[in-house]
């Protein structure tokens, strides 16, 4: 993930800006995790694999329902999105340092699940990629 490569400050080091700059990220990140998702569901139930091989079917499947794990966990994730975005306008309302420490915890807490449920995907993306390259079916032209 990008922000693993460099220094990343923690949300109390951040202003109000700067977390919905945040939420903002993450919508686009969750739209590009939507189309990446229904591409797997299609790639993995299409007929586009060699015939005949052991196990094949069940492979596939257990991959789907990994995907469709994940889809689950981004539809909570997302819901978890918008109500944080409605909260931090509450952060704007704090007159003291424990109701900001309230919202900074929950932005953080936020960015550990968003960014571990992305870390997943990826790595089912490559286990998929790795699994499947070798068994597409050869164009015979």
């Amino acid at each position: 993930m990008a922000s693993t490569l460099h220094h990343r400050r923690s949300a109390n080091e951040k202003n109000i800006e700067e977390l919905q700059d945040d939420t903002s990220r993450w919508e686009d990140l969750f739209q590009i995790n939507t189309e990446e998702i229904r591409f797997l569901q299609k790639f993995l139930s299409s007929d586009i694999f060699e015939g005949n091989l052991p196990n094949l079917y069940e492979k596939l499947q257990d991959f789907f329902t990994e995907v469709e794990e994940l889809k689950t966990e981004k539809m909570e994730l997302h819901e978890q999105l918008r109500n944080h975005k409605n909260d931090l306008n509450g952060m704007m309302e704090c007159e003291d340092i424990s109701c900001e420490t309230f919202y900074y915890t929950q932005h953080q807490n936020l960015t550990d699940k968003i960014e571990r449920h992305l870390e997943k995907v990826q790595d089912l993306k490559m286990k998929i990629i790795r699994f499947s390259t070798p068994l597409l079916k050869k164009n015979n032209n």
